[in-house]
């Protein structure tokens, strides 16, 4: 190889080694805002995990309202039953 050719295959090289950084520098780049991406949404799934169990506590402690208000509505219905209108219950 004569001068010329090891000159242009040096500036050739030198074009690729540009080319290549600058596209790992762009994938670099791009990488990063995929982990803040993924960053967000793991906070964001915490959040929604979080706001689930209030809700689910929530709703437990409906159940046993309910729970306690229809026994209640039973136990005074059975008092009347029995106390009122002077008729025996099997419970």
């Amino acid at each position: 190889m004569n001068k010329w050719e090891l000159k242009n295959m040096l500036e050739e090289l030198r074009t690729d080694n540009t080319r290549h950084t600058e596209t790992i520098n762009k994938q670099i780049t791009h990488i990063q805002a995929l982990w803040e991406e993924i960053e967000q949404k793991q906070y964001r799934i915490t959040r929604l995990e979080d706001e689930k169990t209030e809700l689910k506590t929530h709703f437990r402690d409906c159940m046993l309202r309910e729970k306690k208000a229809v026994a209640d509505a039973a136990q005074d219905e059975k008092f009347c039953t029995e106390h009122i209108l002077n008729k025996s219950t099997d419970n």
